[in-house]
């Protein structure tokens, strides 16, 4: 990492640590060790600890007292938390964009929905239509809406990454894209609104059920250790 200093270098490393999080590499519960991470990223305890104290705001880390810090544990309280965010601010973002999005954007959605169809009844399931989120809130043409979603794409990220390790609900996420799709290709605000939250809420009902088994891993997960 560059040497930079000041908010530059705090941002370069939230984003460090926040990325280590959401792949794993840094486990739900696991204790952040400064010493190491400091020595990793090439940076002082300062910018550091500024990081870690954004990313708890952020609700990635909590700190305790003479304790330092952890990774957030993933709890199904957590989740429904964000989801229900998120299906709000996206719900909306589809609203927007279903009026707003271009045909060349939707002639791109099209061929690239298309492509993953052999892939999906081939049971490759390593990408399923995500791209969609994406272009709703490019498509939605209002900054103050990305920005908010922005603080939780991370979490969703996270959670989604970690519950869904094997799952079969990629499958139907899949076709819940294909529906969004459609929604906005018929430019209905209605309709894309009512696709998003419903397949929101369908992720979260997913993300609830498998907390309560051990295929999930939440509750391993949250007991693992350094």
């Amino acid at each position: 990492m560059q040497r930079v200093s000041g908010p530059v270098l705090r941002n370069q490393v939230c984003d460090a640590i926040r990325e280590q999080i959401i792949d794993g590499r840094l486990p739900p519960a696991s204790i952040l060790r400064e010493e190491r991470l400091a020595a990793e990223l090439d940076v002082s305890r300062t910018p550091l600890r500024e990081a870690i104290r954004q990313l708890a705001e952020e609700g990635f880390l909590e700190q305790a007292p003479r304790r330092g810090a952890r990774v957030s544990s993933l709890t199904p309280a957590m989740a429904q938390e964000v989801y229900e965010v998120r299906e709000a601010l996206e719900g909306m973002a589809a609203r927007l964009a279903a009026t707003r999005i271009t045909q060349p954007t939707l002639a791109q959605l099209r061929v690239r929905l298309e492509a993953l169809r052999p892939r999906i009844a081939a049971r490759d399931l390593s990408d399923t239509g995500d791209f969609v989120h994406e272009e709703i809130f490019t498509a939605c043409g209002n900054a103050r809406l990305q920005r908010l979603m922005e603080v939780y794409r991370g979490k969703v990220e996270w959670i989604q990454r970690t519950a869904f390790a094997v799952s079969g609900r990629l499958e139907a996420a899949y076709r819940e894209h294909e529906s969004i799709f459609r929604a906005l290709e018929a430019g209905d605000a209605d309709w894309a609104e009512a696709a998003v939250r419903s397949h929101i809420r369908n992720t979260l009902a997913e993300l609830l059920e498998l907390a309560g088994g051990e295929a999930a891993g939440w509750s391993t997960v949250a007991s693992r250790r350094d």
